[in-house]
C-alpha cells in the first residue's frame, strides 16, 4: 500500500508533506477488516512506531497505541480450537492465519516490538494468549514442531510467510518463559527448518531460502548458541548459489526485497554481523 513506498519516499526525502501523509494513511487503516500485517493495521502500525523512532514526535506513538488498542480488542476466543486468534477478511472470505505471512504471529510482533510504550498488563496478556494459541496449534514430534497455515488446516508449509521459520521470525524476541512449551517449540521448529534444508523456490525472504535463514539468525540471537549462526551461514553460501543459478536461467536479477535479490543482500550482511535484523520488520 502507500504506507511503505510514503515511507521510503520520507528517508529519503523527509519533508512534513510526506510526514503528513503518512500519519493520515495509518489513522486511516487502523480498522481495516485484513488484520494482519500486509495489508492491515499491523503493518500500517510498525510504520508509526519506525516514524516516532526516526522523529521523536509524539504524535506517531499515538498513532501506534491507538491501532494497538483497535487490534488488541480485535483477538478473540475461537471456541471450537479454545484459543485466540485474529479473523482476516482477505480475498472476499474469512480466515485465520497463524504465521507471518497474514496471520497472528506478525500481528503480534507489530504489537510487542512497541513492548517499552505498552501497558504492562496488556503485554503480558497479549503475549501470554498467543504462547498459548501457537502450543495449542502446533504439530509437534520428539524433534520438529511445525504450525499449518490456518487455524485447523492441513496444509504445512516452511516458510516465512506460512510454517515454524516465520513464526520464529516473529516470535523470538519474545520474554524466556512465558510459556516454557513455546520456548521448546521455537527450538523444535528450528531444527525442523534445519532439516527440510534450503528451499527450491529461490533465495528470497517471503518463500525462499534467506526467510527461512533469519530462523537461524533468530534462533541464534534468543540462544547465543553457534549452531544457529554456523546454521543461518550455510543456508546463506546456498542462497548466494540460487541467486548465481536463477540469474543465469532468466537472464535478470530480481529487485524487490522481499521476493528479489536485495532481502538476500540484506539476509548476508546480518550473517556476516551474526544479526537478526529482518528487513521493514525489524527494521526500516
Amino acid at each position: 500500500g502507500d504506507v511503505g513506498i510514503l515511507l521510503v519516499h520520507w528517508r529519503l526525502f523527509p519533508t512534513d508533506v510526506i510526514a503528513d501523509a503518512i500519519h493520515r494513511a495509518v489513522l486511516a487503516n487502523e480498522n481495516n477488516p485484513t488484520r494482519e500485517f500486509m495489508w492491515g493495521a499491523p503493518g500500517t502500525m510498525l510504520a508509526a512506531l519506525f516514524m516516532y523512532e526516526f522523529t521523536g514526535n509524539r504524535r506517531w506513538k499515538e498513532a501506534y497505541l491507538q491501532s494497538v488498542r483497535q487490534l488488541v480488542g480485535e483477538l478473540e476466543k475461537n471456541s471450537e480450537h479454545d484459543c485466540y486468534v485474529w479473523t482476516q477478511d482477505l480475498y472476499g472470505r474469512s480466515s485465520i492465519y497463524l504465521g507471518a505471512g497474514h496471520g497472528l504471529a506478525a500481528n503480534v510482533f507489530a504489537i510487542a516490538k512497541g513492548r517499552d510504550f505498552l501497558d504492562q498488563q496488556i503485554f503480558s496478556l497479549v503475549t501470554s494468549r498467543t504462547a498459548e494459541t501457537l502450543v495449542r496449534t502446533a504439530s509437534v514430534d520428539p524433534v520438529y514442531a511445525n504450525w499449518p497455515a490456518g487455524l485447523g488446516g492441513t496444509r504445512y508449509l516452511v516458510q516465512h510467510c506460512h510454517g515454524a521459520p516465520g513464526i520464529i521470525n516473529c516470535i523470538a524476541d519474545f520474554p524466556h518463559g512465558v510459556n516454557t512449551s513455546l520456548d521448546r517449540l521455537l527450538i523444535q521448529g528450528g531444527e525442523l527448518t534445519w532439516k527440510a534444508g534450503p528451499l527450491v523456490k529461490g533465495s528470497n525472504l517471503c518463500h525462499g531460502t534467506a526467510g527461512n535463514g533469519y530462523a537461524f539468525l533468530k534462533l541464534y540471537q534468543r540462544t547465543r548458541k553457534p549452531m544457529w549462526l554456523e546454521r543461518a551461514r550455510a543456508f546463506a553460501m546456498h542462497a548466494i548459489r540460487q541467486y548465481e543459478c536463477h540469474a543465469k536461467q532468466y537472464g535478470q536479477l530480481r529487485y524487490s526485497l522481499w521476493t528479489g535479490d536485495l532481502g538476500l543482500a540484506v539476509y548476508l550482511w546480518d550473517c556476516m554481523r551474526g544479526e537478526a535484523k529482518f528487513p521493514t520488520m525489524d527494521i526500516f
